[in-house]
């Protein structure tokens, strides 16, 4: 190990250290801090004075460790074809990484490194995040260079003709496909996407400070106005107190539109010889590529905003990042909002055969759509209907209510199951579909399954019912309440193919 060739990255890479340990902080630290911050809010005297010695605190102790870290990290490409890591300041670490485990190879460049050229040469293995090696602040030449390295001793280790296509995207005569994304589409993806309700869920624990300091800084003086305006016309403070509600909802939203086009700013994807790849970001211009064989299943989905605006979500999941858990990292191929004709080009590009609006699904047996009627819609709504004793007879209207209303529900998430099987070019693909008033599609070749699993009940048992989860690297695909013989059928079928195809999808 003495005669290996060590090398530091570039002095300005301190700069990533710093910025990427206080993401972490932000993202992990404050929500272990909460308990303190709120006894912090409540008891503390002078928050300012002892506020501003926290954040000093925080600071310096951020810029050592940032410093620490960057002195300790060492990185080596050894003629073993390895990536070796040393890095850690309290628990040293070294990360060895194979060529032959490493998914893909992405660079991306941050802001603060686009004025001196130099990138982060992301190698991107199967696993978890902790796994990942990442270079920071080395060129772009460099970095590129690594790529080339990676995927052409690849191609020569695995010699499979589909590899080939990884080691440069110029030797292949296939058109290049594109889609661009404006970044007023962009904007949209904040409102589809479920951030402004993290957002509002991570300010709970403080609502009750807010609103304290709300009402003594606005809620007063907005009940005052509102006095003067309208009169006797409404509840003044009821009014004041909704318009607060209002604004905290438009926050949050707005910081949700805000981190969409920060994430996808001016996003741009391309395919060309079974391989995406995908530029995107404000703060850093990300570079993904993603080999289509390396995909472990495909997601369309299309929410209650997202059908309002007649929009859909497409996310390719790769065993890599923490499988389905790492969906949301920087790793995760995402097409954020797409219209149905965007829909379809990228089917094209995938899967050829793949029209949602012709296939026909089979349904899931009805015994689901009463068990789930009888627990979710009827029990609720006669444990509401039974307060009608100590209540009066507006309680029983709400029941009657709740029942239909949730009746109604059960009866579109029975609906939305189905499954689909597809024989194209020898190949065996599954579509399976889930939702209520949303809906998901979930594509993926059979072989690619992992395991698979029935779970029958007692009474699911004396009806001949099962329920299916198929395993991906990617996550489970869950269907329930088929006939038994029709789901063993399907197992067997599942596992014939995993079995038999001796394709790697690693």
């Amino acid at each position: 190990m003495d005669k290996l060739n060590w090398q530091r990255v570039s002095p300005w890479a301190l700069v990533y250290f710093i910025v990427h340990f206080a993401f972490r902080f932000v993202k992990d630290g404050v929500f272990n801090l909460l308990p303190i911050m709120v006894v912090f809010v409540t008891q503390v005297e002078n928050k300012l004075f002892w506020g501003q010695i926290a954040v000093a605190v925080a600071a310096v102790a951020l810029l050592i460790y940032s410093l620490a870290y960057y002195l300790n990290f060492r990185f080596c490409i050894t003629d073993e074809h390895e990536i070796l890591l040393n890095k850690g300041v309290f628990k040293k670490e070294r990360l060895t990484l194979n060529f032959l485990r490493v998914q893909n190879v992405n660079i991306a460049e941050p802001f603060y490194f686009k004025p001196l050229s130099l990138v982060n040469c992301i190698f991107d293995a199967a696993g978890s995040t902790s796994q990942e090696a990442v270079l920071p602040g080395v060129t772009t030449q460099y970095a590129e260079q690594l790529r080339e390295q990676v995927l052409a001793y690849k191609a020569t280790q695995q010699q499979q003709v589909h590899t080939n296509q990884q080691i440069d995207d110029l030797t292949t005569t296939e058109p290049q496909q594109c889609l661009t994304l404006s970044n007023k589409e962009v904007a949209k993806f904040g409102l589809m996407s479920n951030m402004a309700i993290l957002a509002l869920a991570a300010l709970a624990p403080f609502m009750n400070v807010m609103f304290d300091f709300l009402e003594k800084a606005v809620i007063n003086r907005l009940e005052s106005f509102y006095q003067q305006q309208v009169g006797i016309l409404v509840d003044a403070a009821a009014l004041a107190v909704f318009s607060i509600l209002l604004l905290v909802v438009l926050i949050a939203v707005l910081l949700s539109v805000l981190m969409s086009l920060i994430r996808f700013y001016n996003y741009q994807l391309y395919f060309q010889a079974g391989k995406f790849k995908r530029i995107a970001g404000l703060l850093e211009r990300h570079q993904l590529s993603v080999s289509l064989d390396k995909v472990q299943s495909i997601t369309i989905k299309q929410n209650l905003i997202a059908r309002l605006l007649k929009r859909y979500t497409v996310q390719c999941f790769q065993a890599s990042s923490g499988g389905f858990a790492g969906a949301k990292s920087k790793q995760s191929l995402v097409m954020p909002v797409l219209d149905s004709e965007q829909v379809n080009q990228v089917c094209q590009w995938v899967y050829p055969w793949l029209d949602l609006k012709t296939l026909n699904f089979m349904g899931v047996e009805k015994a689901l759509l009463i068990k789930n009627w009888l627990f979710y819609a009827l029990l609720p709504s006669l444990a509401l209907a039974v307060l009608c004793v100590v209540g009066d007879m507006l309680t029983l209207v709400y029941a009657l209510l709740s029942l239909l209303l949730l009746s109604g529900l059960v009866y579109l998430s029975y609906r939305r199951y189905g499954y689909y099987f597809y024989q194209h070019e020898g190949r065996f693909y599954g579509v399976f579909r889930s939702g209520m008033v949303s809906v998901q599609y979930r594509v993926f070749e059979l072989y690619k399954a992992q395991s698979t699993r029935s779970i029958s009940t007692y009474f699911m048992r004396k009806g001949g019912l099962k329920s299916l989860s198929i395993q991906l690297a990617s996550g489970t695909v869950y269907l329930p309440y088929l006939k038994a013989a029709q789901a063993d059928e399907v197992i067997d079928f599942t596992l014939y193919q995993a079995e038999f195809d001796q394709r790697s999808w690693m």
